[in-house]
């Protein structure tokens, strides 16, 4: 067995484009796809696999010692093996295309499957100029006296012209893939969910149900009706489905989400992104005609489906991106009340988790999942498909068809928790944002610059802003209006109105609040040895200066005005060191230079002994 094997791209298209390859098929090397159950293998002669060239996937059959050495030599999913011996074969007036394998020999195990190949038949469905002409070669007739052979039939004598042709010569589609082991279904063909097109029938597949939603009411100009949506899961991906009216209501009953089953006779259409994030291009339709039974085999069908990101690989991402995150709950919020201008109440609740990028991120629970989370904090949980928001900040938000995974059985999750039993107490989360690529330690200290020259290189004055290092001292803060009246959804920080009945409104998110959230818009001054600039500073970073949150703040102000000088006179003539966004901005017709705070923090003097030490091994090596 070779160690590292190229399989051979395009070759399978190519057997049936060029008249010396069809002649000679053989010598290609190709990847198993999909196989059938070793036990079904063992007690037939022929073994039909799924095979790709990473461009094309196609049917190949095993037959006699071919399909014995399958089973001795374990041909399984992701292999890649050597055609010896085989021959190609069209069924169907050409339409239907396979290959026929007598030999092959493995050259590497376990190799990953290219999801995105196409379907040959699809292929010269949409490119038929490109097939050969086969006429000289064999005619229909010669081709479709292949299939009995696909089919593992023994050949017959010819019969008179007059008498009808046996049915067994059309086998090949459907009675030579992977059968159901038991139940009501009949033999069906198994498919792996990424090879599933609208130009594949006879088609079944094995899977877990791994999201099941509820049932939706939806209202447009031609009526309204009700739809259901799941998600099947099997080791090659997943492929979302939906139901409609009574269809939702059968389905919903009938489909339970973790259990496994067999399901054929759904409608395969393109995807509609803009209700599913799912990768696959298309999506089942359950309707009547929908056969759908139970799988108690169901061992070799993954439980979950995870591509987990690092929660320090956010801050590049794009809002909106749907990811899969593994933390650690840090905190758990307490469950709000939220009312839509049509008078629907939402409930909503604020989780944060860690994990070991020593990053910790907020997730947004909506509706029975807010209230319902009771997971208690230290405890591990998958988020899958969550969305991504980014406004002041990276945040996650439960979408339609996101969930939830406590303490998910998974290798990750046991790796996080040890690492997170040994190193919690010692570390200090910084939660997550995008502050234009923040630098820690001695390199902070190394890209400093002062304030006058901040000004006198014109920070601030390019397309999307500067960004630059300073350390200054507060030297005056501006307390009359040190926090706006903000929505209460973590995603959103639009100023909301107070009612007249005491309420408070968000207009971008037409909710109506009983009380607002307040957050920080601080105005401050801060000074060096060089020159003064105004900073704002917002939320967190605001937070993290003065030691509590806007809330805590506003009340101190209004309630113990003593406490609340107290507190916002400590911070004056303290020295920090300032992560500072510079932009150009334009009001009443004026252009100025404007400072945000993307970061602060009190001086680190270790870092800085440690970035002396350096500079003076320097000084004196010169």
């Amino acid at each position: 067995m070779n160690g590292n094997t190229s399989i051979s791209l395009g070759d399978l298209a190519a057997i049936f484009k060029n008249h010396a390859r069809y002649e000679n098929p053989s010598g290609g090397y190709y990847q198993c796809s999909q196989t059938k159950k070793a036990e079904q293998v063992a007690t037939s002669k022929k073994n039909l696999i799924l095979i790709n060239d990473g461009m094309y996937h196609m049917k190949a059959l095993l037959r006699g010692e071919a399909s014995q050495k399958a089973l001795s030599q374990n041909l399984k999913r992701g292999d890649i093996f050597r055609v010896l011996t085989a021959e190609p074969a069209v069924i169907k007036e050409k339409k239907k295309f396979a290959l026929i394998i007598d030999d092959f020999e493995i050259t590497q195990r376990d190799v990953n499957v290219n999801p995105h190949t196409e379907f040959i038949d699809a292929y010269f469905a949409a490119h038929p100029n490109e097939v050969i002409n086969l006429d000289n070669i064999k005619s229909d007739d010669q081709a479709m006296s292949l299939s009995p052979a696909i089919s593992g039939q023994p050949q017959k004598p010819s019969k008179p012209q007059s008498q009808p042709q046996p049915q067994q010569q059309t086998h090949f589609q459907a009675q030579n893939d992977q059968y159901l082991g038991s139940g009501s279904q009949k033999t069906k063909p198994i498919f792996a969910i990424e090879q599933l097109s609208p130009y594949q029938n006879m088609w079944t597949i094995k899977a877990r149900v791994s999201y099941k939603g509820d049932i939706k009411t939806w209202h447009n100009q031609r009526g309204e009706g009700k739809l259901f949506n799941v998600n099947f899961l099997d080791t090659s991906g997943e492929i979302r489905a939906t139901a409609f009216n009574d269809n939702a209501l059968k389905y919903y009953e009938i489909l339970q989400e973790g259990k496994v089953y067999y399901v054929s006779k759904a409608r395969i259409q393109p995807s509609k992104p803009q209700f599913s994030n799912l990768k696959h291009p298309y999506e089942l339709q359950l309707d009547r005609d929908t056969v759908v039974e139970e799988c108690f085999e169901a061992a070799d069908v993954p439980k979950m489906n995870f591509n987990f990101v690092k929660l320090k690989q956010l801050a590049t991402m794009e809002a909106n991106s749907n990811v899969d995150v593994l933390g650690i709950v840090q905190t758990v919020n307490p469950a709000f009340e939220m009312t839509a201008k049509s008078g629907k109440k939402f409930n909503r609740r604020d989780i944060v988790i860690v994990d070991e990028t020593n990053l910790s991120i907020t997730v947004g629970l909506w509706n029975e999942q807010a209230i319902d989370f009771n997971l208690p904090e230290g405890s591990v949980i998958a988020v899958k498909s969550a969305r991504v928001t980014d406004f002041g900040g990276k945040s996650l938000s439960m979408g339609f068809s996101s969930t939830l995974h406590p303490n998910p059985d998974i290798p990750e999750a046991f790796a996080l928790k040890g690492w997170y039993s040994a190193n919690a107490n010692s570390t200090n989360f910084q939660s997550l944002k995008a502050d234009g690529g923040e630098q820690t330690g001695t390199k902070f200290i190394a890209n400093r610059i002062t304030i006058s020259r901040a000004k006198e290189d014109n920070l601030g004055r390019s397309d999307k802003g500067d960004y630059f290092n300073v350390k200054g001292a507060i030297n005056f803060l501006k307390v009359d209006n040190f926090a706006y009246p903000s929505c209460s959804s973590e995603d959103c920080r639009k100023k909301v109105i107070e009612q007249t009945d005491g309420s408070w409104r968000c207009e971008k998110c037409q909710l109506d609040f009983p009380s607002p959230r307040w957050r920080y818009m601080l105005t401050a001054s801060i000074l060096d040895e060089t020159s003064q600039i105004w900073l704002t500073i917002f939320d967190e970073q605001a937070e993290k200066l003065l030691g509590m949150d806007a809330n805590k703040l506003t009340d101190l102000k209004n309630n113990d005005p003593e406490q609340f000088q107290k507190v916002t006179q400590s911070v004056q003539m303290n020295e920090f060191d300032f992560r500072v966004r510079a932009r150009e901005d334009t009001y009443n017709e004026e252009t100025r230079i404007r400072y945000t705070v993307t970061n602060l923090y009190p001086l680190r003097w270790k870092n800085e002994a440690d970035f002396l030490a350096v500079e003076l091994s320097k000084a004196i090596l010169c």
